[in-house]
């Protein structure tokens, strides 16, 4: 045990005078070198920070210039206000100090795929993965319902309606003469950001 911990703290010393770090290596090239094994029975890789956004979301005051470039992987969750408004799913994302925000590094959701829902008839709620809505509203009296959290600001959603009815919107969009998705439409709804009407708004003609 005693000589276990004189190596260790050799290592340690060894590590502050020379500036580097090797894993595996006793002749690191680099500040950090971390060697793989050949064992088919040990993983090798890096673990960095594993947050939910919610976790991360409640570590904004933390990251100022000083974690410029922070690197963390985002497990679940898509970001809706503060500096995790930009994360839009499960992946690598690096602390911009310039925007304060997390961006996307490289494997990140944000590039999913385009999400079609079936042919709704009748009361829809929206889910944050929505990309497109297929409408066929053919009776009156139902409501497509939004969400408000858990989504990017600036999340367009298309929708097509080609019912002969139309179909109420909760929350009010931000236009109030866009209150129903009419028999025939097609448009877009972008969240703006918020919880309550007006949160987000129908765009036509485009």
């Amino acid at each position: 045990m005693k000589k276990q911990f004189i190596t260790t703290i050799a290592m340690i010393l060894s590590a502050f005078a020379l500036g580097q770090v090797g894993v595996n290596t006793n002749a690191p090239q680099s500040t950090l070198d971390v060697m793989g094994t050949t064992s088919a029975t040990k993983a090798d890789g890096i673990l960095i920070p594993r947050f939910t956004v919610t976790e991360l979301a409640a570590k904004d005051a933390a990251y100022g210039a000083s974690q410029n470039g922070a690197l963390v992987f985002v497990v679940s969750g898509t970001g809706s206000t503060g500096k995790t408004s930009d994360i839009t799913g499960t992946g690598f994302y690096y602390y911009d100090n310039p925007t304060s925000k997390w961006k996307a590094a490289g494997g990140s959701s944000s590039s999913a795929s385009f999400n079609v829902t079936t042919e709704q008839v009748s009361d829809y709620t929206v889910l944050a993965t929505d990309s497109f809505i297929k409408l066929n509203i053919t009776t009156a009296g139902h409501i497509l319902t939004l969400p408000t959290s858990g989504i990017p600001m600036g999340k367009t959603i298309y929708v097509s309606n080609i019912g002969n009815n139309g179909i109420d919107i909760s929350p009010l969009p931000r236009n109030p003469q866009f209150t129903q998705i009419q028999a025939g439409t097609s448009g877009a709804l972008v969240y703006l950001g918020g919880t309550g009407d007006g949160s987000w708004d129908w765009v036509t003609g485009f």
